[in-house]
C-alpha cells in the first residue's frame, strides 16, 4: 500500500526517534512517504493532496488537532484515516481501544493493514470541518481557545495546563450572567438560554490520566 505519515513534531509526545521508528516499522512492507506539518491547517492540505493522489492510507502522528485536521482532508475519499497518539491526551485513538503509545500503536496498524481490517466510521461536520468525536461552542470552545495560546506548554503541562485553563476561563474570562445562544434541533425542540453545548461522535468527552471522563455516559 501507499502510505503517507503526517507528523505534527510540536505534538505533546512526538519524538525525532519514535518518528524514526514508526517510518521504519511502517515502510517494511509499505510505500511510505512522511511529511511535517508547521502550522495550523497543514495537516488538512497535505490529506487533501494525498487523496487526490490516489494514497491508500494517510497516519496521522499527532494529537487530536492533528488528527481532526487529516479527517477533514480525506473525508468523503477512497483515502483511509489511521491513527498514532502523539499528543497529551490522544482521545479519539484511545477510545478506539488502541495503546496510549505510539510504538505500541503503530504495531497495530501494522497488522490492520496486513490484513486489509479498514472500517467506515461516522463523523460530525461543523461550519465546514469535520470531527472526529466532539465539537463544542461557548465554554468548551473557549477553554481550548486558552490553551491553545498556550499550545507550546502542552508538551510539558499536559493535563493541567487544561485543567487551569478551564478553571480561569470560568472565574475570570466567561459571562456567566448572560445566555449566550440558544440551541434548535430542528423538531419544534429548542434550549434557550445556554452557556455551552457539546456535540459528541463518541464517548468519552476526555481522559484525567487514565480515567475516561463521561458526561454523557448513558
Amino acid at each position: 500500500m501507499r502510505l503517507l505519515l503526517i507528523v505534527n513534531s510540536f505534538a505533546s509526545s512526538v519524538t525525532a526517534k519514535n518518528t524514526v521508528v514508526v517510518h521504519q516499522r511502517l515502510a517494511r512492507h509499505h510505500d511510505v512517504q512522511v511529511v511535517e506539518t508547521n502550522r495550523r491547517g497543514h495537516a488538512t492540505r497535505f490529506a487533501e493532496d494525498a487523496a487526490r493522489r490516489g494514497i491508500d492510507v494517510v497516519v496521522a502522528y499527532g494529537g487530536d488537532g492533528t488528527l481532526n485536521e487529516v479527517a477533514t482532508g480525506v473525508a468523503m475519499t477512497d483515502t483511509a484515516l489511521a491513527v498514532l497518539p502523539g499528543g497529551s491526551t490522544n482521545v479519539f485513538a484511545r477510545t478506539l481501544g488502541m495503546p496510549n503509545d505510539a510504538l505500541e500503536a503503530v504495531d497495530l496498524i501494522v497488522d490492520a493493514l496486513e490484513r486489509n481490517d479498514i472500517s467506515p466510521i461516522g463523523l460530525g461536520r461543523a461550519n465546514g470541518r469535520y470531527f472526529t468525536f466532539h465539537t463544542g461552542i461557548g465554554f468548551d470552545a473557549a477553554v481550548v481557545r486558552r490553551v491553545e495560546q498556550r499550545a507550546a506548554l502542552k508538551r510539558y503541562a499536559g493535563h493541567p495546563l487544561f485543567v487551569a485553563a478551564a478553571l480561569r476561563t470560568w472565574a475570570l474570562d466567561y459571562d456567566k450572567k448572560r445566555p449566550h445562544f440558544s440551541v434548535d434541533f430542528g423538531n419544534n425542540s429548542q434550549v434557550p438560554n445556554a452557556y455551552f453545548s457539546i456535540v459528541m461522535n463518541t464517548n468519552p468527552y476526555t481522559y484525567l490520566g487514565t480515567r475516561p471522563f463521561d458526561i454523557v455516559p448513558s
